[in-house]
This record gives C-alpha cells, sequence and structure tokens, in this order.
C-alpha cells in the first residue's frame, strides 16, 4: 500500500511525484516507457516554464544542457504571409529526451519509488475505499491514483472515458532535424489541413512537430516524408526550411486520433493531470507548462486528503474547479484558434488582420499561457 500511484511519468506525473514525496507521502510513479526516449512533442516551454522548473530544482541542470532561448514568435499562413511577434518572456527548447529523465531522477531522488518500463493495464476501485492497479507482473495498492499517462493510455479504454470514443480524424508528428538556423524564434507554419511548429532544442537541433488531417495524411502516400515531399512544399516558408534539414532522428514519432476536445479531470475517482485531464491545441505551445502547472494544482488537494483534513467528494470539487479556473480560457481560446488556422483560407484572412492590427495576435499569445 502507497499513499498515491502516479501512472505516467512524463512532466506532469514527475512534477506531482516530486511535490508529494517531498510532502511526505509514499509515492509511486510508474512509466510505461523505458527511459531516455523520444516523445512526440513540440519541445517548447512556455516563459512561465522556467518558475515550475526552479520550484522542482531541475532548471540549472536544463539550462546547462543546453536548452535553447527563444524570444519571438513567426507564423505563417500557405500563401506566404507571414506575422512575426514578440513572447510575454523568454521561452526554451529542450527535448523530452533529455527532460523526462532528469525529472524522473528527481522524483527518485526526493524519495518516489520510481519505476519505468512499467505498464498499468487496469486500476479499480475509489478514494474511499482505496485502489488496486495492475501490471503485468505486479499489483499495487493505493490510496489515491493520479492519470498522467498523456494524450491516449490503455487506461482510457479500460477506464471507458467518453472523451475517447469517437474518432478523431488528426495525426502528429515529430522528428529532429539538422541544418538551419533559426535564431531565437519559434515558428508556426500552416499547410492545406494542418500546421507544423519548428523551434530550436539542445545542440543545435531544430524540433519539427506538426499536426494534419488524416485526409491529408492519406493524399500524401500516407507518410510523413511524403508530407515533406509534398504537402509541405504549398507554403514557401515551410518549403525552405526542409530544403536545408537534414533529418537525424531514427524514425519519426507518431501519435493518432489527436484530440483538443475537453476531457474529465476525473474518471470515477481516479485524478487526471496533464494532457490526461484535457490537451491545449498544439498549436497555442503551452502544454509543457500546463502539465507541470496541473501537477502544482493537484498536489495541495491530494495532500489535503491523504491527511484527512478534507472529504473524496471536497478533493474532486476543489482540483475540478481549479483546473477550470487555471485553463478553462486557455483551452477555449487554443480550440477556437486550432479549427481557424488549419483551415488555409481562415489561415491566411486572420494573419493579414493580425498584420494590420497586431495587438489582436498579442492577445492570443496571452490568453493561451499562464
Amino acid at each position: 500500500m502507497v499513499d498515491v500511484a502516479i501512472v505516467g511519468g512524463g512532466l506532469a506525473g514527475c512534477s506531482a511525484a516530486v511535490q508529494l514525496a517531498v510532502a511526505g507521502h509514499d509515492v509511486l510513479l510508474l512509466e510505461k516507457k523505458t527511459y531516455p526516449v523520444h516523445k512526440l512533442c513540440g519541445e517548447f516551454l512556455s516563459p512561465e516554464v522556467k518558475g515550475a522548473l526552479q520550484r522542482l530544482e531541475v532548471l540549472r541542470d536544463v539550462e546547462e544542457a543546453g536548452a535553447h532561448p527563444m524570444h519571438r514568435t513567426r507564423i505563417t499562413a500557405s500563401n506566404g504571409t507571414a506575422f512575426d511577434a514578440p513572447l510575454p518572456g523568454t521561452a526554451i527548447g529542450f527535448s523530452r529526451y533529455r527532460l523526462d529523465p532528469m525529472l524522473f531522477a528527481r522524483a527518485a531522488a526526493c524519495g518516489a519509488d520510481v519505476r519505468d518500463g512499467t505498464m498499468v493495464r487496469s486500476v479499480e476501485g475509489s478514494l474511499d475505499e482505496g485502489f488496486t492497479l495492475i501490471t503485468r507482473t505486479e499489483t499495487f495498492q493505493a490510496r489515491v491514483v493520479l492519470g498522467a499517462y498523456g494524450k491516449r493510455g490503455v487506461l482510457d479504454r479500460t477506464l471507458d472515458r467518453e472523451a475517447m470514443q469517437q474518432h478523431r480524424p488528426y495525426v502528429g508528428f515529430k522528428a529532429h532535424f539538422r541544418g538551419a538556423d533559426l535564431e531565437d524564434v519559434i515558428e508556426l507554419h500552416a499547410f492545406d489541413g494542418g500546421y507544423c511548429g519548428m523551434s530550436h532544442v539542445e545542440d543545435g537541433l531544430v524540433n519539427a512537430c506538426w499536426i494534419t488531417h488524416e485526409d491529408t495524411l492519406k493524399a500524401a502516400d500516407r507518410s510523413p516524408e511524403g508530407m515533406i515531399a509534398q504537402t509541405f512544399q504549398t507554403n514557401p516558408h515551410l518549403r525552405a526550411r526542409f530544403e536545408k534539414l537534414e533529418r537525424v532522428s531514427d524514425s519519426f514519432c507518431a501519435v493518432s486520433q489527436v484530440s483538443v476536445q475537453p476531457k474529465t479531470t476525473f474518471e470515477g475517482d481516479v485524478c487526471m493531470i496533464g494532457d490526461t485531464a484535457g490537451m491545449i491545441a498544439p498549436m497555442c505551445g503551452d502544454g509543457m507548462a500546463m502539465a507541470l502547472r496541473s501537477a502544482e494544482l493537484v498536489a495541495p488537494h491530494v495532500d489535503t486528503f491523504l491527511r484527512g483534513a478534507c472529504t473524496a467528494e471536497a478533493f474532486r470539487s476543489g482540483y475540478t474547479a481549479d483546473w477550470h479556473a487555471e485553463f478553462g480560457t486557455r483551452m477555449r481560446v487554443g480550440r477556437w484558434a486550432h479549427h481557424a488556422y488549419i483551415r488555409p483560407w481562415v489561415a491566411k484572412a486572420g494573419l493579414a488582420v493580425c498584420q494590420a492590427l497586431p495587438f489582436l495576435a498579442r492577445w492570443v499569445i496571452r490568453n493561451t499561457r499562464g
């Protein structure tokens, strides 16, 4: 029996594990992949993330490992229209291949029992009676379970989450490249049926991560290479970038059925954090910050519940209210921006408006981050 079992050792899971272990609780952190590993992610850390990393005591390690600073954003449409704007502070680019193991090790150093290469197959129980977690080889008991397993996972099916029952027609790809200098800019390029984000991470590498409609993928030979060779050619800025880039990743990270639709903060009594509770549109570039922040929101509620200072209902309602107060507006603006930018004619018109009225673009940037 442990106090807290956390399913997923990404940003949200590791951050929650650190905070709850420091608070004196027995924490079990289970990650299905074996670190280090590449994950599909924009690998862009918004300006507010520095504070979270500082509180986790890993900021210096991240900076010394070569995190790339960014101060500007460039947004383009498929017809070549471009709009530049400053970021509201200094952001950084840093790969999940390096960051996740750092946070995983930090959780272990704080006293959490951390285990990678461990997939949780099912969770049963409640906050009142406790939980049973079953992996391929072991069974665990926990008073609280946090779901931090990302966009989609086995538990979404076993918990029969409503948000996972509808087909989502979007697919995501990501790889690292070498050969172009993006300076201190994060770039977002629209194409017919999707958009591609590009920015530097450590070692001078460029992370390219894009989301596309499955019909667009089918028209490009059903492959990311086909999209680079065909689909990306319609945007002159994107075409120019990939003419200089050489892929250094062994393969592309990929995920299907990407959803930016609302999810639930609890499924039964399993408490969800990070992308598992709700994923902001990738174009907003605030997903990593939201994952870390959601852990900061949930930790005090878990601590209070475990100490017997609140009921299960107070835990559920308190965390849910805090989550929506923190992220509700961001998620709504993000969904609106996603659905607009993924349509070429809307993207063109929108960027033209931003050029004429730049305060509108600054408003969107401010309202999609903390």
